[in-house]
């Protein structure tokens, strides 16, 4: 009898070769702006090296790394799921004593915990990171980063189950030859999936083409644009030698009509009345206007 063996429904095969061309490409860019971050703080310039992105079990993933690190969980909408960004301690602490004047060659004691100035360096790192990280994937597909929370263990992260299966995109740092640390990018690969297509090939530049992700992004956006709203209550005309006349005490008489513009920047978008609610002056709006372009 054949034996029977698990399967995981919706893990699919363990390598996407297209989405995965894709993101080695973004990879390189990634580098070069990673270089470009960590070259001021270190005070030389730095390799780094895009290593090439693969697929793993999040148990697998979490085995190599050590119990002490920096670990922070972003998520980057509209993708689904969460980021983990993972850098090493002892390239923490030698770039913070490159920053103040060491060579990072200081020794480095067993702890558990950052110092307030690592902590400080760790959040300027991964934040910029991450947005070189949506740079990079600008004309891929738009992204908007959000921290979920920072954390020094794996084991308090929970950004996925063991069994998970997750994209990483590694690039190691060198600052001398006997200095190698890990940045670790890591996605889960279901996110991915489902922008395999943007992902593995370019996007066409045909005026055509929709993005539907995209536009709702911009009409979410749109809505939140605020627009000045007013009203004309009366408009009385002054001859210039009225006007030079005026003093403290005169009365301009003015007739209020009973149906008022609401003009929102230069555009009349309705016609009401004013009156009172809770207190307060308030626009009723009894017509909307009907133009030809609206």
């Amino acid at each position: 009898m054949t034996e029977v063996q698990t399967y995981a429904f919706g893990r699919g095969e363990t390598q996407a070769p297209i989405m995965l061309s894709g993101l080695d490409r973004l990879g390189e860019k990634l580098g070069r702006r990673i270089r470009a971050l960590i070259e001021p703080i270190a005070g030389v310039r730095p390799l780094v090296t895009a290593q090439e992105t693969c697929v793993l079990d999040f148990g697998t993933w979490s085995a190599d790394v050590p119990a002490f690190c920096s670990l922070s969980i972003y998520r980057l909408l509209p993708l689904k799921g969460q980021m983990l960004l993972r850098m090493d301690a002892a390239m923490i602490s030698t770039l913070v004593d490159c920053f103040y004047g060491g060579i990072g060659n200081r020794p480095l004691p067993a702890r558990s915990e950052f110092t307030p100035t690592e902590d400080r360096l760790i959040a300027r790192l991964a934040d910029t990171i991450t947005a070189r990280l949506i740079e990079t994937w600008t004309d891929i597909l738009p992204l908007e980063q959000a921290l979920i929370l920072r954390e020094s263990a794996v084991g308090y992260a929970a950004a996925a189950q063991p069994g998970d299966q997750m994209v990483l995109q590694r690039f190691t740092v060198s600052l001398t030859r006997e200095q190698e640390w890990p940045i670790d990018l890591l996605f889960p690969l279901s996110a991915l999936r489902a922008v395999e297509a943007l992902t593995g090939a370019n996007i066409p530049t045909d005026e055509e083409h929709r993005d539907p992700v995209w536009q709702a992004r911009i009409a979410r956006r749109m809505r939140d644009i605020r627009m000045p709203a007013r009203t004309v209550l009366a408009r009385p005309n002054l001859s210039l030698a009225d006007l030079m006349q005026l003093k403290v005490g005169d009365v301009i008489p003015v007739t209020i009509g009973r149906s008022l513009p609401l003009i929102v920047g230069n555009r009349i978008v309705a016609h009401g009345t004013i009156g009172e609610q809770d207190g307060r002056a308030a626009f009723q709006i009894e017509k909307l206007a009907q133009e030809p372009d609206q």
